[in-house]
């Protein structure tokens, strides 16, 4: 019996390490934009218990990506949650940071147009709304513009706050903004026009995790458990229309219609293993260097990004690169 009450006692121990249960779990903070598409798996990973599972205690704070880089770079951050231009334009600008892991390679953004407006040529001389300057949004329509054959000085572009955007419309302060689902979605179906789809345009990473290079090298078990924690949350919601639907509706307070709908595109786009690809990195440079910025410098893909712990974290969920 005393035998029997040992060995009991013993698998209930080794349990609780191997879950994490028994020791501090690390705990970081991780600097986000706010509710978006692209934050799912962030939100997912810390509610549905893949951050916990992987010894991580994450406390996410909501930031601008312009002060999430800041943060970074002074250390009052570990992470921030977003790979684009405004991470690597900090990275450029001297930020000892490294795009390590993204959500997907494939844009789903669209230009949407108060509903008076039907073409980009209409936009001329009217204000745009992008997430922030220099920001994703802002890139993004820079390049998918030129590639339209249209000249982007031509529009007038301006930032918006978090969470403003489908506000910002309805009041008629802008023309037009540069959105994703379910916001699109919502907006379309309020009558609002989409005059340009940027994902068929631009092939650049959106989402993901940034990390300085000093964190790589002193703890890469950790951000090695975060970023499979991330990717896990991410296949968990794409691997289930109903789990994603409901989180989706729960997490965005979005009606089941547009949950679904958005679920249906998300599903498409976030396919892949979170690997920082060259392409995409230089990407979001050359769409940086579009505006006038870094343009005299030609930036190799090992100064912005390291891919190895993604790879490792790949390898382990089973994926083949």
């Amino acid at each position: 019996m005393i035998v029997r009450t040992k060995l009991i006692f013993v698998g209930v121990l080794l349990s609780l390490v191997c879950s994490g249960g028994l020791f501090a779990q690390d705990k970081v903070r991780i600097g986000y934009i706010g509710l978006s598409l692209s934050s799912l798996p962030l939100l997912a990973a810390r509610e549905q218990g893949f951050f916990a599972r992987d010894g991580i205690h994450a406390e996410l704070v909501l930031l601008t990506s312009q002060l999430s880089a800041v943060a970074l770079h002074s250390g009052e951050l570990e992470y921030a949650a977003g790979v684009g231009p405004g991470s690597v334009s900090a990275t450029l600008a001297g930020s000892p940071s490294r795009a390590v892991w993204i959500v997907a390679n494939r844009m789903i953004y669209g230009v949407i147009a108060q509903p008076e407006l039907k073409t980009l040529q209409d936009l001329r001389g009217k204000r745009i709304g992008v997430s922030g300057l220099g920001a994703t949004t802002h890139t993004a329509f820079t390049m998918a513009v030129e590639k339209a054959g249209a000249n982007p000085k031509d529009f007038v572009v301006v930032g918006l706050g978090p969470q403003q955007h489908q506000r910002a419309m309805e009041a008629k302060s802008v023309d037009a903004i540069i959105v994703d689902p379910p916001v699109l979605f919502v907006l379309l179906k309020k009558g609002f026009n989409k005059v340009l789809d940027i994902g068929a345009a631009v092939e650049m990473p959106v989402g993901g995790l940034t990390t300085l290079t000093k964190t790589l090298t002193s703890k890469p078990d950790q951000v090695l458990r975060i970023i499979k924690a991330l990717q896990q949350a991410k296949e968990s919601l794409i691997g289930s229309r109903e789990r994603s639907v409901q989180f989706i509706i729960k997490t965005m307070n979005m009606e089941p219609e547009i949950a679904v709908k958005t679920f249906e595109l998300m599903a498409f786009a976030w396919a892949g293993s979170g690997v920082p690809t060259r392409l995409g990195m230089e990407n979001i440079v050359r769409g940086i260097q579009s505006q006038g910025r870094f343009s005299d410098r030609k930036v190799g893909f090992e100064e912005i990004a390291e891919p190895r712990l993604a790879l490792q974290a790949a390898g382990e969920l089973g994926h083949k690169e």
